[in-house]
Parts: C-alpha cells; structure tokens; sequence
C-alpha cells in the first residue's frame, strides 16, 4: 500500500505525519506488513538474512524512472537494524531522487531520502558516502550536505575527502536547538526556505572550508 491509501490512525502514517513528511511524497512511499515476504517476491537475490517485520519502503529510480533500489525503515522502535537498502541488479545504483533531480540547478545532496524530501532539487545516497553521486550531479553548483554529527569520525573523513575534491559543502552553525539532520530542523519548525537559507549561507569550498570544519568537529 502506498502511505496515502492507508486509512488515518494507521501506525506507518502516523509515523510519516509524525515525522513532518512532506504529503506530496506520501504517494512514492510504500508500507509493507511482511518485509522479508516482499524481498523475497520482489529480490529474490537480496541474499539477506532478515526477521518478519513491517516497514515503510522507499523506491529509488533512476533519471529514466526505472527502479534502482529499495529501502525499508523499520517502524519498531526497539529494531537495531532500522534501516535496510536493497539494489535492484548489481550495476544500480544506490541514489535517491534522480529520477526528480534537474543537474542544470544547484542540487543539495544528503544522507538519507528524508532529508530530501525538505529540499529543492535533492537526491540521497542511504549512507555517508556522498561523493558516489558527482557522476550524476554538476559538480560546480552542488552541495554535500551531511549530518549535523561533530563527533562522528566517519562523517568527517568523509567530508574531508569532499574538500580535498573541492567540492561545495554545507559546515552546519551552532543554533538554538539541538539537531542531527534535516529532518530534525522542519520538526522544530523550519520551513524549505529555512532550510535552504541555513545551507547556502554555510556552504563552503577550499580552504575556507578546511577552516570552517575544523572549527566545527569535535574529535
């Protein structure tokens, strides 16, 4: 079922309105009740070893709209394994969005497809390793823009490789609030312009840059 077939007090679109979720992507996004069930139909070859449970899916497409990937979010709180993404062959890719993304525009490009979702011409790449999409993107007028997580040596040697490409990047400022991601700033009621506002007035390249994450990691 697609979320906006699903009747009201239905916990998966609970769980979308709760997240902010924008309704014009209520149609793309689906809900399964058996996960595993759904792989094996559709994935035959996944190869995973998963547990029975429901999820909201979220279908990746390419610019030619065919699908690329799939990605389940658990909607158990006390699942360790929330998120789960599934190429459709070997040869796709694993990128949210291309299917809406125009490369002629400056294309902001982020960890997880909800944060994309709170954002003009956007595309994901399920995961911190946002460089696999300079490809497909206009390098010259994009921005890497990854969690707000200081503290998280990953995130920073990714994004150290970005600046070393001298590709754009969004350094977050310290606000009033406590946020990890995009999807955090829309909750504490930061509209798009918002967003985009916060993003390109913290986007950085070359030394600058260099600078302004050093200033901003904690490790």
């Amino acid at each position: 079922y697609s979320l906006e077939n699903l009747p009201d007090g239905h916990y998966a679109r609970d769980y979308i309105q709760k997240r902010k979720i924008p309704a014009k992507f209520w149609n793309e996004i689906l809900f399964v009740s058996k996960f595993k069930d759904f792989l094996d139909e559709e994935f035959p070859d996944h190869g995973k070893e998963l547990k029975m449970d429901s999820r909201i899916v979220i279908p990746f497409y390419d610019a030619n709209k065919k699908l690329t990937a799939v990605q389940g979010r658990a909607l158990q709180a006390d699942n360790k394994v929330r998120y789960i993404t599934i190429k459709a062959d070997q040869e796709s890719v694993k990128i949210y969005g291309l299917d809406r993304m125009n490369p002629t525009k400056t294309t902001y490009v982020v960890e997880g497809p909800f944060d994309s979702m709170f954002l003009p011409n956007a595309i994901a790449v399920a995961g911190a390793n946002l460089t696999e999409t300079c490809k497909y993107i206009n390098n010259d007028v994009s921005v890497m823009v990854y969690d707000n997580e200081p503290r998280n040596k990953d995130i920073i040697k990714q994004m150290n490789k970005v600046i070393d490409m001298n590709l754009s990047i969004c350094i977050w400022p310290i606000l009033p609030i406590q946020f990890k991601d995009i999807n955090d700033l829309s909750l504490a009621g930061y509209n798009m312009q918002d967003i985009v506002s916060l993003i390109d007035n913290n986007t950085f390249r070359g030394i600058k840059a260099k600078f302004m994450l050093n200033s901003w990691k904690k490790v």
